[in-house]
């Protein structure tokens, strides 16, 4: 069964009159995406974040790339990139997701956004078996996290190229806490 359909884009007139409109419909297809995950429907949440992007960029802006010189719309989309990344990740696609989180770096992301997608990409490498691409992605991230000394103390650099024997252990740190 298909989830409802997120809303429709802002038509010109509406952009014209409002500028702020942009906004919102971005932030409603990530609360639909949102709701996807929490139903365990991670593939339509993938489509419903990827496509909040597109449709954005698509009738928002003249260009994708004047979309991310936007700092309103770029938050979001990092957002949306890296919620995807996640679903891609409990999917078992880590190619998706690390090209989810190649696409959430583009849009800059900040802060604890910032943290997750570079948690999020070191998983998806380390899955791959990219040890060496994962390693810095995941040091990283782990110390911009809350609990980065904690974590450094428990996971050091010969315990991560030894990852098959200590993966179920590494995986705890990054995993999905809240949205």
């Amino acid at each position: 069964l298909a989830p409802p359909p997120p809303p429709p884009p802002p038509a010109a007139a509406e952009l014209e009159a409002d500028p702020e409109a942009k906004y919102r419909f971005v932030a409603a297809y990530k609360a639909a995406g949102n709701e996807l995950f929490k139903a365990g429907k991670y593939a339509w949440a993938i489509r419903t974040y990827t496509g909040a992007v597109d449709a954005l960029s698509r009738h928002c802006y003249p260009s994708r790339e004047r979309m991310l010189w936007d700092y309103f719309a770029r938050v979001p989309c990092a957002q949306c990139y890296s919620n995807a990344a996640l679903c891609a990740i409990k999917l078992a696609d880590h190619a998706h997701a690390a090209a989810l989180c190649e696409h959430a770096m583009e849009c800059r992301p900040e802060d604890g956004d910032l943290t997750k997608v570079l948690l999020r990409h070191g998983q998806a490498r380390l899955e791959l078996g990219e040890v060496d691409a994962a390693l810095p992605l995941l040091q990283r991230g782990l110390a911009r996290h809350r609990l980065a000394a904690c974590a450094l103390a428990l996971v050091g650099r010969s315990e991560l190229r030894g990852h098959v024997r200590r993966h179920g252990q590494c995986r705890q740190l990054w995993r999905h806490e809240s949205r």
